[in-house]
This record gives structure tokens, C-alpha cells and sequence, in this order.
């Protein structure tokens, strides 16, 4: 994809490319909904079983303009997502339902030189890159950062632990056995008196 200004735009899974100065200055609202081929190239990107469902509402406030412009998206992220459970390797939906924040600043942070980045902040503002945002990335990295790496399926815990019951009350001395220093036991040296 290229920008007005004839650069090079990556083009992302879920890509919702706008020009910067399309907003007006105050708030707007805007809605946006993956269609199924961009669900399956997320899938593949975070690694899930499936992604059936993904939206984004978004309220965006413009700030300034030219070098100064400032963008804040604040958005309510609904999305269903497949997993294999860790425990038992079911697969489970998770709906899952956030929202967001982010600022984009228009400033150059090349030109600035080194800045304070202060850790108190949430966090520090993303650069405006040749006039454009992408909002379908922004809301793809939001996803990313609420699904569970180690997904445990609703009752996983339970099945976990009536397992190690059984397998502690029928086989606790082979447990002890075939823990990877077992073989070191049976080299016992007797002390040196």
C-alpha cells in the first residue's frame, strides 16, 4: 500500500490504514469487524486455535496539527478465540472483551534526539509514521496482549488435581523412582570413617 505521499505503507493482517488529517479536531467514533480471511492470518500470527470473532469500536480525539498533531484512540475490543487447554489439550472458546488507549504523536522522535522515557507513564505516545495510523493494527496488538499464553480450560483444575491423587496413591514409590536422580541413589558411597 502506498500513503499520498508515495510511501511504502506494510500492510498488515488486519490493516485499517488512515491519514492522520482525515480526523477532524475533537472526537469521532469509528467501528471496525475482521471478515473471516483476516480472523484465519491472525490466527496463524497468535498462534490459537481460532479466531471466530473480532471487533473494535473506537473513539478517536485530535489534538494540534502538522508536527504537534496529537491522536488519542480509546477503544472497547470484543473478540471470541479457539485455545487448546494446557492441562487436558481441549480445545475452549474465550470470549474476550477490553479496552484500550493509546496516544500517536506527530512529533519527529528521530529529530528530538534522546528523550526521558518516564516508567511511571502507562505509556509513552506512538509515532504519527508519514501521516498515517494504522487502527487495525492497534487493535490487533491490543488482542495480542489479552490472550493467555497458559489457557486452562473452565474444570481443568479439577481434573489436574483428581490425577495427581490417583497417580500419588497408586504409584508413589515408582514417582519416587523415576525422578531423574533415582539412578544416582543406587551409586550410594558408604563414608570414609
Amino acid at each position: 500500500m502506498t500513503s499520498s505521499s508515495g510511501i511504502s505503507i506494510a500492510v498488515t493482517e488486519f490493516s485499517r490504514p488512515v491519514e492522520a488529517d482525515s480526523f477532524q479536531h475533537g472526537t469521532s467514533e469509528k467501528t471496525f469487524k475482521a471478515i473471516k480471511d483476516e480472523c484465519e492470518a491472525l490466527k496463524q500470527r497468535f498462534g490459537i486455535e481460532a479466531l471466530k470473532h473480532l471487533s473494535a469500536k473506537l473513539e478517536i480525539s485530535r489534538s494540534g496539527s502538522g508536527g504537534r498533531m496529537k491522536i488519542t484512540v480509546h477503544g472497547r475490543l470484543d473478540a471470541v478465540i479457539t485455545q487448546n487447554c494446557v492441562i487436558t489439550l481441549d480445545p475452549f472458546d474465550t470470549a474476550i472483551k477490553s479496552e484500550f488507549q493509546t496516544t500517536f504523536d506527530a512529533r519527529d522522535f528521530e529529530e528530538l534526539g534522546d528523550i526521558d522515557v518516564d516508567l511511571q507513564v502507562d505509556d509513552q505516545p506512538e509515532p504519527i509514521i508519514e501521516g498515517i495510523i494504522d487502527l487495525g493494527e492497534l487493535i490487533s496488538q491490543s488482542l495480542a496482549l489479552e490472550i493467555d499464553l497458559y489457557p486452562r480450560k473452565p474444570g481443568a483444575e479439577s481434573v489436574l488435581n483428581t490425577q495427581i491423587k490417583s497417580n500419588n496413591s497408586d504409584k508413589s514409590d515408582d514417582i519416587i523412582a523415576e525422578h531423574p536422580f533415582a539412578a544416582l541413589q543406587k551409586l550410594k558411597i558408604e563414608p570414609k570413617v
